[in-house]
């Protein structure tokens, strides 16, 4: 067993390495905006994996009920629906996009992020083979549940143990867990909080702002620096890059400052494989409804399924508004693992060198995989281990 020193030792090779390693320029192979997501994604209409008190709906079914539409502004919305009451669960949606995508940097132009009590969306990627998650592995991007978190989360989730430590210095944000393991108890995945920043990463400050734009950067080839996350607010347009200005073809992120969240895993990189992108909105499910009375949502609603069968209204503010989804995933040298594998293994950190998060674990966190979430959540109420209408139908009449 390696001593405490050496183990200490070789985290701090790793992070170091990964913080003084540079950039590469990325080429861009996607802008999608407006009707283009129409052709760029796929409108997943089976039951929540992650058992969500929501009905998933197909793409004509979203485009009559005004839950996927392009705004007057161009915007790209996707909500949730609004009528007063659903005993079947409430319609929402959830898109995925019909390409994968690796290493490159995702450049998402968000003007409203979904808010409110029972509310859990997520802008994520995960593995292309969804059956067969964690294997592949599982990136999200830009989450929250019932607005918990004050600032946007990031979080990475693996099937082998992939660890990160405490403290990041090159980045904004707050690692709140280490163990990117989708087997750990809390299945919270490692974690960053994306706070101490000059701007709101979340909830109704960053949509009264405008929103803004959120860059992430995969990179795990053999000079990769894991995952980073950026944030630049619309209301200062300024502080945008020139790389990622609107007509950019290429981007460095060298040329980006500092980042909201840094994941330094490219160790880990047998863990991650071709990933489809992912924008979802459910309700109450694993995490939502477990979180739900510690968020401070039980002082406005009597139960989490009684706000989705009976309070329509709610949820008006419950939407994504995207400006643009821009990819660039060609170049990158040897930060990109397509040009330049990856061949170094993870190393093995300390427990005493983790960080321990002061939040609660939430249960059920990944949303990829209904067994995995199902076996290692801890549900605190038996709706949310049924499906759909059968499980709000149940709480409804145990309420009323």
């Amino acid at each position: 067993m390696p001593s405490l020193s050496r183990t200490l030792a070789l985290s701090a090779v790793t992070l170091s390495s990964a913080l003084l390693a540079q950039a590469a320029t990325w080429s861009r192979t996607a802008d999608i905006q407006g009707n283009g997501f129409f052709d760029a994604f796929d409108w997943f209409n089976e039951r929540d994996p992650t058992n969500g008190l929501v009905t998933y709906q197909t793409v004509d079914a979203a485009k009559a009920a005004k839950l996927s539409y392009v705004d007057d502004n161009g915007a790209f919305v996707m909500g949730v629906s609004t009528v007063p009451v659903a005993l079947e669960g409430r319609p929402s949606v959830r898109l995925q996009s019909k390409q994968s995508y690796a290493d490159g940097l995702y450049v998402l132009n968000v003007t409203h992020v979904p808010t409110g009590c029972s509310s859990w969306p997520a802008f994520w990627t995960v593995t292309e083979n969804i059956k067969s998650w964690p294997v592949g592995g599982e990136i999200d991007i830009l989450e929250n549940a019932n607005d918990q978190y004050a600032a946007g989360l990031v979080s990475a989730h693996t099937q082998s143990t992939c660890l990160i430590d405490q403290n990041i210095p090159d980045a904004y944000g707050q690692v709140t867990y280490s163990n990117c393991s989708a087997y750990t108890e809390a299945n919270s995945g490692c974690r960053v909080e994306m706070s101490n920043g000059p701007a709101p990463t979340w909830g109704a400050d960053l949509n009264k702002a405008g929103g803004g734009v959120f860059a992430m950067e995969r990179s795990f080839g053999s000079e990769g620096q894991g995952v980073k996350v950026w944030y630049f607010p619309n209301s200062d347009p300024s502080s945008l890059p020139k790389d990622l200005r609107a007509g950019s073809t290429s981007a460095n992120s060298d040329n980006f400052g500092k980042p909201y969240a840094h994941m330094p895993i490219s160790d880990c990189h047998a863990d991650f494989g071709m990933h489809k992108i992912i924008f979802d909105i459910t309700l109450c499910g694993d995490w939502a409804a477990n979180t739900y009375a510690e968020s401070g949502c039980l002082a406005k609603y009597s139960a989490c399924s009684y706000q989705v069968g009976y309070n329509g209204s709610s949820y008006s503010e419950t939407y994504w508004a995207v400006d643009s989804l821009r990819l660039f995933t060609d170049g990158g040298d040897k930060a990109n693992a397509a040009n330049s594998p990856n061949t170094a293994k993870p190393s093995t950190v300390a427990a005493s060198s983790l960080a321990t998060s002061t939040a609660k674990p939430s249960s059920g966190a990944a949303k990829s995989n209904s067994a995995s979430s199902a076996a290692s959540a801890s549900v605190s109420t038996p709706l949310t281990a049924l499906a759909g209408a059968a499980a709000l139908a149940l709480g409804l009449q145990l309420l009323l």
